[in-house]
């Protein structure tokens, strides 16, 4: 491989890598927030982990996307 394309695709690992982790975080922090907020606010109920885990999932899906249209446009390094 040349010394561009090595570079693109360590780029490219480097956002699937980011992605994984930030969804995972933001997976675990919604858990726990959606956890207090259900003990607070419900009983029994499971309803605010769900809504924020899936915010969590969409938060790490659209820090993918604003990252891949800013290296599809060729800032590969984020200011």
């Amino acid at each position: 491989m040349t010394g561009k394309s090595a570079k693109q695709t360590a780029v490219i690992i480097n956002m699937i890598m980011q992605f994984f982790i930030e969804t995972f975080v933001g997976v675990a922090i919604g858990y726990f927030l959606g956890r207090q907020v259900d003990l607070w606010v419900l009983d029994e109920g499971q309803v605010f982990i769900y809504i924020f885990m899936v915010i969590g999932i969409f938060a790490g899906i659209r820090n993918l996307i604003v990252r891949a249209l800013r290296f599809s446009r060729g800032g590969e390094h984020e200011k």
